[in-house]
């Protein structure tokens, strides 16, 4: 059976969302499609944001409300709405999360159709999951699937624009070089002005995540942190949680995480070949504008 390492920290909590989901197409100068896709908020009780919600079909099926997961490599369905959607069979799969400490299982299927908004896309694989993703979406949607357009990403609008790369930006110093790993961005960042390694592009994170070895090395004692349930792929983990200010430069661009979960990343270090030092997850990105090049491998973080 194969095995496969995946990420992504979601809370356990109930989630509640609103708003409309549209997609409109926006002439430009260039021949290439441009488009505008709105996005729902995902919420955790009472009010914490912790993602973003896209809609899609896949195989013509009824409409479905994803994470949109930079995260994820792969659409990842509940058995629900993969039986809507016409998904069923597949291979056998053993997937790990980032940190847990037993694999699930899964299964992989090809959907011949994903329907986003006025956006087509054809012969994806689909993971069919175990058990239910998370409460209040019916699976996940990776941003790699829209890597043929330069991606706009605007949290705080709640939209989604996929241009034409021939949009992408001169300003090249303001992007990150990413290192680029089975559809998954990593970018290179320092955690309170010390440690530096590679963290995980993750808009579908419920919690920015470090890895115990660097909580370690900068004291972030767990002795006292509170623990929260968390899914880490499709197993269930307690992680503690670490407040107290944490800080992540990327770039000249600084971010501020009122708290992280620390979890085992020595798995995922392997698997990927890289010093992973954590998650760039939902709660530090809220604030900002994401311009995602998965052509050149590069990653913009722009403020409001």
């Amino acid at each position: 059976m194969c095995r496969v390492v995946t990420f992504g920290l979601l809370a356990t909590a109930a989630v509640t969302s609103f708003g409309a989901s549209v997609a409109t197409r926006t002439p430009g100068v260039d021949t290439a499609p441009v488009y505008r896709l709105k996005l729902e908020p995902y919420l955790a009780p009472p009010t914490r944001l912790v993602g973003m919600i896209i809609k899609a079909r896949i195989n013509g099926g009824p409409p479905l409300r994803l994470l949109l997961d930079s995260g994820a490599n792969l659409i990842t369905l509940d058995p629900r709405a993969a039986a809507k959607s016409s998904c069923a069979g597949g291979t056998e799969l053993d997937l790990v999360g980032a940190g847990a400490p037993v694999a699930g299982g899964a299964k992989q299927v090809r959907a011949a159709t994903v329907e986003v908004g006025p956006v087509l896309l054809r012969e994806l694989p689909v993971l069919i999951s175990g058990r239910a993703v998370a409460d209040g979406v019916d699976g996940v949607l990776p941003l790699s699937v829209f890597s043929g357009f330069l991606i706009r990403l605007n949290i705080p609008r709640k939209t989604l624009d996929l241009l034409p790369y021939s949009a992408a930006s001169s300003e090249e110093s303001q992007n990150l070089q990413a290192v680029s790993n089975n559809n998954l961005l990593f970018v290179r960042g320092k955690v309170n002005g010390r440690r530096e390694g590679y963290f995980l592009l993750d808009t579908g994170a419920s919690y920015v995540a470090l890895s115990k070895t660097v909580a370690r090395e900068l004291n972030l004692s767990e002795a006292l942190a509170e623990r929260v349930p968390l899914q880490a792929g499709t197993t269930d983990l307690d992680a503690p949680l670490v407040r107290g200010g944490i800080r992540l430069r990327f770039g000249a661009r600084e971010l501020e995480a009122v708290s992280a979960v620390t979890v085992d990343l020595s798995v995922s270090s392997r698997y990927h070949n890289l010093d992973i030092a954590g998650l760039l997850g939902f709660p530090a990105l809220s604030g900002s504008v994401l311009v995602v090049n998965y052509r050149d491998s590069m990653v913009r973080i722009d403020p409001r």
